[in-house]
């Protein structure tokens, strides 16, 4: 059924996957994510790249197992996998530096992870502090959820944790939000 319409995956007139078209769409919110997973955007950028050429290679080798429906989740999972390795192997860098980059860790802080062309950059900037202002696990699941328009099961799914896990990391983060909120709100 590859010639059939689907939410998940496109294919051109000859039956073959228009990864471009799958990737327009769906880019943005795998960059978003990979961004949250990540200490850079060029980092998000490569980890992203990585995974994405894992997809395309699994699929296109017939090793992927598994329908076009599940290419998304696969390619979160990827994201986050190549995420923890990128970040195991510059933890084991820096054990063999003797002085901490201080001015690039600086740098690297303010650089904005949630911004498109129609974000007004007071929210951005406000909701980007609020995530950072989470505990990585928490902001993972708010990120997957709200941007990515996840499952809390499939949340689940892509993060290993267990469900229940996942509602009471979301919970706790948007009650910690809603508290920021109150105490420091948004102005308009």
């Amino acid at each position: 059924m590859r010639n059939a319409v689907s939410k998940y995956a496109r294919f051109d007139r000859n039956g073959a996957v228009d990864w471009a078209a799958w990737l327009q769409e769906f880019g943005p919110r795998l960059l978003l994510y990979a961004r949250q997973q990540t200490r850079s955007e060029a980092d998000a950028e490569d980890v992203m790249q990585e995974a994405l050429v894992q997809l395309v290679h699994a699929v296109d080798s017939g090793n992927f197992k598994g329908e076009n429906s599940q290419w998304l989740s696969y390619t979160y999972t990827a994201i986050r996998h190549q995420a923890m390795d990128k970040g195991r192997r510059e933890e084991v860098r820096k054990q063999y530096v003797e002085h901490e980059q201080d001015g690039m860790q600086e740098g690297e802080a303010d650089e904005p992870w949630l911004h498109s062309p129609e974000d007004d950059d007071y929210l951005r900037a406000r909701v980007e502090k609020l995530l950072k202002g989470l505990p990585p696990e928490y902001a993972e699941v708010i990120v997957l959820k709200i941007w990515g328009e996840h499952t809390f099961q499939e949340i689940a799914n892509i993060t290993g944790a267990k469900l229940p896990t996942i509602t009471s990391r979301y919970r706790y983060a948007m009650q910690a939000m809603r508290k920021a909120l109150e105490n420091d709100p948004i102005e308009h």
